[in-house]
């Protein structure tokens, strides 16, 4: 196999990957986190008064010979700042959503905490989580330092269920403002100091964890195993958020940072800014994405807020095929109007320390497989946003031009990919090839490509009213790339 390898020889500083050219857009992220898991800490620190959910045991009930502690847990940790769920080999089930107040702890070593069969609603979340999708959300409580430390946190499905069908935020009329957008086990918005640690997240059929308007999150030594959507699905108005050592099976991506989103998916929808991701892999298959997702959102009274994402980590990557940082609304018949949306923001983002195999197109569809020449070039980075930077830092990466020689290591640019025409009815636009965007200043660093490099490492992808209905036209634009050794 043939092989290109370009060595990175720049000046090293102390903090071990980061150039003087680089350092003072670098470093705030680093400070800025690590100044906010210095505040979780010392949160935590001053909680004292501690019981035992065994404590409880006479507010456990028994439902067709199960222990269900539902209603033990909630009292305990409503009378408590820290709750400890001794180790056990028989699963502490709970059948209703726990809410948590702010000031708490929950430590569960050992113990394994299980949703009873057939629970549709979400298993813990804090105590006011007003819904932002109608509108911002505007001052009021909030709720602060709560952190989950160690367990096995299990669904009670097998697969996934789809929106609305288990992890709701409640069991009240699904729609658009009555918390709509939550699909998950753990549910944290409107709440600051979060800390999840050295917990296992087991067969979730939503998300594992939900999170948005916020700041000062932390999430470490996670393990999602066969669990069928995304692993951390954090939204909009979230700051300073540490993401450290997450691994394992999930059904859709590991890590979604998605400022913007789907009404099915969120609640939250404003800018991302300071977090770091950092020794996360994918392993035992699912799907090998991360999602980064700025973007414009409407409230119903018709305001705008720009979900923008800037001042972002990623590094020390592995299993991860593609990130998708494109605007995507849901999909539409061509010759129709989609869905409202316009291009997102960001920049100052960061990827290095990352293994790639682009063995196939992340999207696994007919333009994309058959190298179709306008719409079948894919990235292991794909950008539909406006972005002031981005950097890449010792990407090493493995291409197969052989199969797929539209590939590259990013793309910029609208996308296109369509169902065809069936039963008479118009084909499906999947993505939005009306997106133009630009990139301001691309640098890639220390390089290494096994198999052949293609010709164009990155792409601008321009289309010319590709689906001919006049609302499929947009370009990709950087401004300046640089390769360096």
């Amino acid at each position: 196999m043939m092989g290109i390898f370009f060595r990175w020889s720049m000046v090293i500083l102390t903090m071990g990957v980061m150039d003087l050219v680089h350092a003072d857009t670098y470093r705030p992220i680093e400070q800025a986190v690590a100044a906010s898991d210095a505040a979780i800490a010392d949160a935590q620190a001053k909680l004292k008064d501690a019981c035992s959910l065994t404590d409880y045991v006479t507010a456990k009930r028994i439902v067709n010979g199960t222990n269900v502690w539902t209603a033990a847990l909630q009292t305990a940790l409503c009378e408590h700042e820290i709750v400890r769920i001794p180790a056990d080999s028989v699963p502490y089930y709970i059948d209703a959503t726990v809410v948590i107040p702010s000031n708490r702890r929950i430590e569960a070593e050992g113990a394994t905490i299980a949703l009873v069969q057939g629970t549709r609603v979400l298993m813990l979340r804090n105590e006011n989580s007003p819904d932002g999708t109608l509108a911002p959300i505007r001052g009021g409580s909030r709720d602060r330092n709560i952190s989950i430390v160690g367990g096995r946190w299990e669904d009670c499905e097998r697969r996934r269920r789809g929106y609305g069908g288990t992890g709701r935020f409640d069991l009240g009329p699904r729609k658009v403002g009555g918390h709509f957008g939550v699909s998950t086990l753990f549910y944290f918005g409107n709440c600051d100091e979060v800390s999840i640690r050295n917990v296992t997240f087991v067969h979730t059929s939503g998300f594992s964890v939900q999170a948005g308007d916020g700041c000062r999150h932390l999430y470490e030594n996670i393990r999602f195993e066969k669990c069928h959507a995304d692993g951390l699905h954090l939204n909009g108005n979230l700051t300073d958020v540490h993401v450290r050592n997450a691994r394992g099976q999930v059904g859709d991506d590991l890590v979604a940072l998605n400022a913007y989103d789907w009404l099915n998916s969120s609640i939250n929808f404003g800018p991302q800014k300071n977090i770091l991701c950092e020794d996360l892999e994918l392993v035992g298959g699912g799907y090998p994405a991360i999602r980064i997702q700025p973007a414009k959102y409407k409230y119903a009274d018709g305001s705008i807020i720009d979900c923008a994402i800037s001042d972002v980590i990623f590094r020390r990557v592995k299993g991860i095929m593609t990130f998708k940082m494109y605007l995507q609304t849901p999909r539409y018949r061509i010759g129709t109007k989609p869905e409202w949306s316009e291009v997102g923001t960001g920049g100052n983002l960061f990827f290095e320390d990352i293994d790639i195999d682009l063995r196939a197109p992340i999207d696994c569809m007919g333009q994309y497989k058959e190298s179709e020449p306008r719409r079948g070039h894919f990235g292991a980075f794909e950008f539909g946003a406006d972005l002031s930077s981005v950097h890449f830092r010792n990407i090493d990466i493995t291409f197969h031009l052989d199969k797929y020689p539209l590939s590259h290591l990013a793309v910029v640019g609208p996308k296109s990919c369509f169902f065809p025409e069936k039963d008479g009815k118009t084909g499906m636009e999947i993505f939005d090839p009306y997106v133009s965007c630009h990139v301001g200043r691309v640098t890639v660093e220390g390089l290494k490509v096994h198999g052949v490099a293609p010709h164009e490492l990155v792409r601008a992808t321009v289309f010319d009213d590709i689906n001919h209905d006049g609302h499929s036209s947009g370009r990709g634009v950087i401004e300046k790339l640089e390769v360096k050794p």
